[in-house]
């Protein structure tokens, strides 16, 4: 049996009828969903909160928001009354009018389902009921499944989908011209990120001039540390730092605390002969540069060479020759155990759990970061992919969305509740 890489909350979405969809990710990526709820017969209603909402879902079933965002529960109330509507669908959990309208869900007893990135990478996203990241329920659900599974090889072989960095960027740019051009349309929305359309956009412009540069830098950088340092480092994941995973779900007020904190640790317990390896996340390339901060923080400590920063260079080779991973809550925490790599995660994380990462403090991690648990890995990875993700991408295909097949799903579902036997469990798997 092939699998269907689909999130088993989609049997759960397909059972809804009339679907409001709030704010989806920059691009055309809620139009196709739009149009894959359409093909199946199901009514939806897009809600549009400013220019590049609009400009992305011409052509839908659209709602216009343009009060304020104290107003918008009761707005919100009174069009899922009106319209009937039985679910609700958004990207972020964290974004100021979803949370509203996760208020509104629980309140109205209607489900609410999120999209966010890939838990598991390449080739996925996610999708969860009620919430993701630290609010996802994944963890009571990892309780309670089974956990006599064998030492399986993973199942999940999702198709490529091919992300394209140059439409993200097209996507961005075009979302907050529009936004800038309709602002006398929605002269009240309020980004999540409390930042300017205008200066958004010079940011995004700022990212692709720096990937360019780094292109070259990087790459000398990261071919001079394999060649001296190899197996001889760690790996430290920075993280966006206006993202909900950073304020929300860890209690770093900025990731700067967070790369003080680790460079401390480091020079007061780590052995000498070590290195640190600061990775810059690519979606925060424009908005901020630690490279003054690390120079300052390596000559303050005396770490003079032993602290290096680069941002674009192959994270999996970058991991495979580390000695371990840090990180607050970052998905590349799990690209990490895929690899076999130690992980230390210093905020709330969902697969920060016992067996799974290291669960002493950081200054022991430099020490004896210890070793990954490969049957307890590949348990973990195979009930997340199953209960979370999606085969595809928000800037690149989405396979799941042409794949969906209502008895395979409704197969897999029963396997990853328990509903089947465990040789009926085995004979799945190995198909």
């Amino acid at each position: 049996m092939r699998s269907e890489n689909v999130s088993l909350h989609i049997h759960q979405l397909m059972k809804s009828q009339r679907i409001l969809l709030l704010q989806g990710p920059m691009g055309n990526y809620f139009t196709q969903l739009a149009r894959w709820l359409e093909f199946h017969n199901k009514q939806y209603y897009k809600v549009n909160f400013n220019g590049g909402d609009w400009f992305f879902s011409r052509g839908l079933n659209n709602l216009h928001y343009r009060g304020q965002l104290a107003e918008f529960e009761d707005w919100l109330v009174l069009h899922i009354k009106d319209k009937q509507i039985d679910v609700m669908v958004c990207f972020g959990d964290c974004r100021f009018y979803h949370r509203i309208a996760k208020r509104v869900s629980e309140e109205l007893n209607i489900d609410f389902f999120v999209f966010e990135e890939g838990y598991v990478r390449p080739n996925y996203i996610t999708f969860e009921h009620n919430g993701v990241n630290d609010f996802s329920d994944f963890k009571n659900f990892y309780d309670r499944s089974d956990q006599t599974i064998p030492d399986l090889p993973l199942p999940d072989h999702p198709q490529e989908v091919n992300p394209s960095f140059a439409f993200l960027i097209r996507s961005a740019i075009c979302f907050y011209l529009m936004w800038v051009i309709c602002t006398f349309l929605y002269p009240h929305y309020r980004h999540h990120r409390m930042i300017r359309p205008s200066v958004e956009m010079f940011y995004w412009i700022r990212a692709g001039v720096r990937k360019l540069i780094n292109k070259q830098v990087d790459s000398y950088k990261f071919l001079n540390l394999i060649q001296h340092h190899t197996d001889r480092y760690f790996t430290v994941a920075l993280q966006v730092h206006n993202d909900s995973q950073v304020q929300v779900h860890s209690d770093y007020v900025d990731v700067r605390d967070f790369i003080h904190e680790v460079v401390i640790s480091f020079a007061k317990e780590a052995d000498t002969s070590l290195h640190l390896v600061f990775k810059h996340h690519p979606m925060d390339r424009g908005y901020r540069h630690y490279g003054q901060l690390l120079r300052e923080l390596a000559s303050e400590y005396g770490l003079d060479g032993r602290v290096h920063y680069m941002c674009d260079v192959h994270l999996p080779t970058l991991m495979k020759h580390s000695l371990g991973i840090v990180t607050i809550n970052s998905t590349t925490g799990i690209q990490a155990l895929h690899h076999g790599k130690p992980v230390i995660a210093l905020g709330r994380a969902i697969y920060n759990l016992p067996k799974l990462t290291f669960q002493g403090g950081l200054d022991q991690f430099w020490k004896n970061p210890g070793r990954v648990n490969r049957l307890h890995y590949r348990r973990f990875r195979y009930a997340l992919v199953h209960y979370s993700q999606l085969n595809g991408a928000y800037y690149g295909q989405s396979p799941w969305m042409k794949n969906y097949d209502e008895k395979r799903l409704e197969n897999r579902f029963n396997y990853t509740v328990g509903g089947h036997t465990n040789k009926e469990k085995l004979r799945i798997v190995k198909d």
